[in-house]
Protein backbone atom coordinates (compact mmCIF):
# COMPACT_ATOMS: atom_id res chain seq x y z
CA UNK A 1 0.00 0.00 0.00
CA UNK A 2 1.11 3.54 -0.73
CA UNK A 3 -0.13 6.99 0.10
CA UNK A 4 -0.51 9.59 -2.66
CA UNK A 5 0.42 13.11 -1.57
CA UNK A 6 0.29 16.60 -3.06
CA UNK A 7 3.79 17.73 -4.08
CA UNK A 8 3.71 20.53 -1.46
CA UNK A 9 3.04 18.11 1.41
CA UNK A 10 5.76 18.10 4.10
CA UNK A 11 5.61 14.30 4.26
CA UNK A 12 7.18 14.13 0.80
CA UNK A 13 10.62 14.59 2.34
CA UNK A 14 10.34 10.91 3.38
CA UNK A 15 10.97 8.26 0.74
CA UNK A 16 8.79 5.86 2.74
CA UNK A 17 6.06 6.52 5.31
CA UNK A 18 4.29 4.69 8.09
CA UNK A 19 0.70 4.87 9.26
CA UNK A 20 2.01 6.65 12.36
CA UNK A 21 3.21 9.57 10.20
CA UNK A 22 -0.36 10.00 8.91
CA UNK A 23 -1.72 10.70 12.38
CA UNK A 24 -4.26 13.52 12.34
CA UNK A 25 -4.49 13.71 8.54
CA UNK A 26 -7.71 13.77 6.57
CA UNK A 27 -7.58 11.06 3.92
CA UNK A 28 -9.97 10.20 1.10
CA UNK A 29 -10.92 6.58 0.55
CA UNK A 30 -13.29 4.60 -1.61
CA UNK A 31 -15.89 2.50 0.17
CA UNK A 32 -16.43 -0.36 0.74
CA UNK A 33 -12.82 -1.53 0.98
CA UNK A 34 -13.18 -4.64 3.11
CA UNK A 35 -10.46 -5.37 5.64
CA UNK A 36 -8.60 -2.14 4.81
CA UNK A 37 -11.27 -0.19 6.76
CA UNK A 38 -10.28 -1.96 9.99
CA UNK A 39 -6.59 -1.41 9.23
CA UNK A 40 -7.21 2.34 8.78
CA UNK A 41 -9.10 2.56 12.07
CA UNK A 42 -6.56 0.45 13.97
CA UNK A 43 -3.40 2.02 12.55
CA UNK A 44 -4.43 5.68 12.24
CA UNK A 45 -7.30 6.18 14.69
CA UNK A 46 -6.54 9.90 15.04
CA UNK A 47 -7.07 10.51 11.33
CA UNK A 48 -10.28 11.43 9.58
CA UNK A 49 -11.05 9.07 6.73
CA UNK A 50 -13.61 10.44 4.30
CA UNK A 51 -15.23 7.42 2.67
CA UNK A 52 -16.84 7.83 -0.73
CA UNK A 53 -19.05 5.10 -2.14
CA UNK A 54 -19.46 6.42 -5.70
CA UNK A 55 -16.43 5.96 -7.95
CA UNK A 56 -17.14 8.91 -10.27
CA UNK A 57 -17.60 11.29 -7.34
CA UNK A 58 -14.48 9.89 -5.64
CA UNK A 59 -12.46 10.55 -8.78
CA UNK A 60 -13.85 14.07 -9.09
CA UNK A 61 -13.12 14.92 -5.44
CA UNK A 62 -9.54 13.64 -5.80
CA UNK A 63 -8.96 15.86 -8.83
CA UNK A 64 -9.85 19.02 -6.89
CA UNK A 65 -8.68 18.25 -3.37
CA UNK A 66 -5.37 18.33 -1.56
CA UNK A 67 -6.24 15.31 0.57
CA UNK A 68 -4.00 12.25 0.44
CA UNK A 69 -5.40 8.92 -0.72
CA UNK A 70 -4.23 5.32 -0.64
CA UNK A 71 -3.47 3.02 -3.55
CA UNK A 72 -2.04 -0.46 -3.90
CA UNK A 73 -0.17 -2.06 -6.74
CA UNK A 74 -3.52 -3.48 -7.92
CA UNK A 75 -5.50 -0.22 -7.89
CA UNK A 76 -4.85 0.41 -11.58
CA UNK A 77 -6.61 -2.88 -12.46
CA UNK A 78 -9.89 -1.64 -11.01
CA UNK A 79 -11.89 -0.12 -13.85
CA UNK A 80 -14.10 1.86 -11.44
CA UNK A 81 -11.92 2.99 -8.54
CA UNK A 82 -8.54 2.94 -10.29
CA UNK A 83 -9.73 5.05 -13.20
CA UNK A 84 -8.95 8.76 -13.61
CA UNK A 85 -6.83 9.12 -10.46
CA UNK A 86 -4.76 12.31 -10.23
CA UNK A 87 -1.32 11.99 -11.77
CA UNK A 88 0.05 15.05 -9.98
CA UNK A 89 0.75 13.25 -6.70
CA UNK A 90 3.86 11.81 -5.16
CA UNK A 91 3.46 8.15 -4.27
CA UNK A 92 5.10 7.10 -1.00
CA UNK A 93 5.06 3.43 0.03
CA UNK A 94 4.02 2.51 3.56
CA UNK A 95 6.58 0.55 5.56
CA UNK A 96 4.15 -0.97 8.07
CA UNK A 97 3.91 -4.75 7.87
CA UNK A 98 0.10 -4.56 7.87
CA UNK A 99 0.24 -2.39 4.71
CA UNK A 100 1.64 -5.39 2.81
CA UNK A 101 -1.05 -8.01 2.38
CA UNK A 102 -0.94 -11.35 0.60
CA UNK A 103 -3.81 -12.26 -1.69
CA UNK A 104 -4.86 -15.66 -2.91
CA UNK A 105 -7.12 -16.64 -5.80
CA UNK A 106 -9.54 -19.46 -5.14
CA UNK A 107 -11.84 -20.75 -7.84
CA UNK A 108 -13.62 -23.87 -8.98
CA UNK A 109 -11.65 -25.97 -11.49
CA UNK A 110 -14.48 -25.63 -14.00
CA UNK A 111 -14.06 -21.81 -13.90
CA UNK A 112 -10.32 -21.80 -14.57
CA UNK A 113 -10.67 -20.48 -18.13
CA UNK A 114 -12.94 -17.65 -16.94
CA UNK A 115 -10.64 -16.40 -14.16
CA UNK A 116 -7.16 -17.08 -15.51
CA UNK A 117 -6.90 -13.78 -17.42
CA UNK A 118 -7.68 -11.82 -14.24
CA UNK A 119 -5.24 -13.89 -12.20
CA UNK A 120 -2.49 -13.35 -14.77
CA UNK A 121 -3.15 -9.58 -14.88
CA UNK A 122 -2.99 -9.47 -11.08
CA UNK A 123 0.27 -11.42 -11.01
CA UNK A 124 1.83 -9.14 -13.63
CA UNK A 125 0.77 -6.01 -11.74
CA UNK A 126 1.74 -7.39 -8.31
CA UNK A 127 5.45 -6.70 -8.74
CA UNK A 128 4.93 -3.10 -9.84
Amino acid sequence: MSVNLQSECKLNKNKELSFKKLKGKTILSPSPIGFWTKIYHDEIPDSKIIFQNESTEYSEILQYSVFPFFTTNLTSLDSQWGYNLPNNRTVRPLSDKVAHQKFYATYLKQNKDRVMTLIEKSQDQWSK
